[in-house]
């Protein structure tokens, strides 16, 4: 029996994968697909994710895939103004993000088994013993990362409630472009049919192209006709196809993100609109969540409520990216219709995502008060506070020796020595003073 099987091996699926094969945990990965996706599909990473890909050991990889680039807004074949729309901190394909997590994946002796189907599974109060074509696979524990159409999810029973948007249609493609610099993404907007744009992506030739509110189809010679009409010059043209794919943003959600031993993470759990640039990065964070509690419960290291705390904590943040992308797509479609260029009205600095917390969470513990961060927040300290363990910083005199726990000295913030427990996942658990040691100790040992 192995300890963790993650059904899908997309960005989500392979982030947490990363974070359990580092722990030791035992990790099989499936996926049906028979070979790893090739499409860029959601290209921005944001300041969150890039702390954890960092935590994950794939950062080099990561910003040798992507860059910043401003969003060069034109009419015809002038452009009229530059600014910054994604929010992403850095932009690049998501097949990169995928490669390098294989990669990491890799080093550590896990391979992504491709063109391996879940078909079905039952679980007891011990394990869940999946099928798969030709192997039953038993687990302590599986994790459905397998996407919008999960079949994890559709056999745990648990519902997506939400709506699509029927009126909103989406073409996306990648190819290359010739006829544009690559200092930019282009966008082109027709308050009477949608927008146009083009991003380029370094160390590829390939750009991603995005069409939003023209009801045709994802062909080459389509995508070429309506870069023709929306620039209004034969100047600019497309080619070497590699992906192309429509859809209608969906805005859905589960109740649920654990049923027994099974749990959901990523688009299994949460879909919504593209604005903001939140999709990937949402899945990501799921997976660095869940990662090391798993493995304190494989470990047998787990208090009995520890598993029950990815739903406690993650089920809020889906909410409130549906709510805030869902707003975003709202603005961004208002402007458009209004004929105005002010497209970076959809985004927001919450887009970051450096500002979720969790403070209502069990885990969450204020034994004392000070001026800095409280139980819940998300570290400002990523320098210093990295996993896979727990940190203590000692804003203190000195700084006490707790067993699992590696401690920097602070410089002091307030009249009192304070000690700040950050988790594993970067998330600070307790704030507390010298005389909390004991407190502190028992949280690491079974959190």
């Amino acid at each position: 029996m192995i300890d963790v099987l993650v059904v899908g091996a997309g960005p989500t699926g392979l982030a947490l994968a990363c974070d359990l094969a580092r722990r030791g945990v035992d990790v099989r990965v499936i996926d049906k697909a028979p070979e790893p996706f090739g499409g860029s599909r959601g290209k921005g990473l944001q300041e969150r994710s890039l702390e954890v890909l960092a935590d994950l050991g794939v950062i080099d990889e990561i910003t040798a895939a992507g860059w910043d680039l401003p969003t060069r807004i034109h009419i015809g074949d002038q452009p009229v103004r530059e600014v910054r729309v994604g929010g992403a901190a850095l932009l690049l394909p998501q097949w990169s993000v995928e490669k390098a997590l294989r990669d990491k994946l890799r080093q550590s002796g896990v391979r992504v088994e491709f063109g391996v189907e879940l078909v079905s599974f039952a679980q007891s109060d011990s394990s869940v013993v999946a099928s798969v074509p030709g192997e039953t696979i038993e687990a302590k524990y599986m994790v459905g990362c397998d996407g919008g159409r999960s079949v994890t999810r559709k056999a745990l029973g648990v519902a997506f409630d939400g709506e699509t948007a029927a009126e909103q249609l989406f073409l996306i493609a990648d190819a290359e472009v010739s006829g544009l610099t690559r200092d930019a993404t282009h966008m082109w907007i027709d308050p009477n049919r949608g927008m146009f744009a083009v991003t380029p992506f370094p160390a590829t030739r390939q750009w991603q192209i995005q069409v939003a509110g023209d009801p045709a189809t994802p062909t080459p010679p389509e995508f070429q006709r309506l870069c023709r009409e929306y620039i209004g010059s034969t100047d600019v043209t497309l080619s070497n196809f590699t992906w192309m794919s429509a859809y209608r943003p969906n805005v859905r959600m589960v109740d649920r993100f654990r049923v027994g031993r099974v749990f959901l993470a990523g688009d299994a759990a949460h879909v919504h609109p593209p604005t903001g640039g939140l999709g990937m990065n949402t899945g990501i964070q799921d997976a660095y969540n869940l990662g090391w509690k798993l493995a304190r419960a494989v470990a047998g290291t787990a208090s009995p409520g520890l598993l029950d705390t990815y739903q406690d904590e993650r089920l809020p943040v889906a909410e409130w990216t549906l709510a805030t992308s869902t707003q975003a797509l709202m603005t961004v479609v208002a402007v458009v219709r209004a004929g105005s260029n002010k497209i970076e009205a959809g985004v927001k600095d919450e887009h970051r995502q450096l500002d979720l917390a969790y403070p209502n969470s069990p885990l969450s513990k204020n034994l004392t008060d000070w001026t800095g961060p409280r139980a819940g927040d998300r570290s400002p300290w990523a320098d210093k506070a990295k996993g896979p363990d727990f940190t203590l910083l000692a804003f203190a005199g000195e700084a006490p020796t707790i067993a699992g726990v590696r401690t920097h000295l602070m410089p002091k913030q307030d009249d009192k020595d304070v000690l700040v427990l950050v988790r594993p996942d970067g998330h600070i658990g307790m704030v507390a003073t010298p005389k909390d040691v004991k407190s502190i100790a028992d949280y690491v040992a079974r959190p």
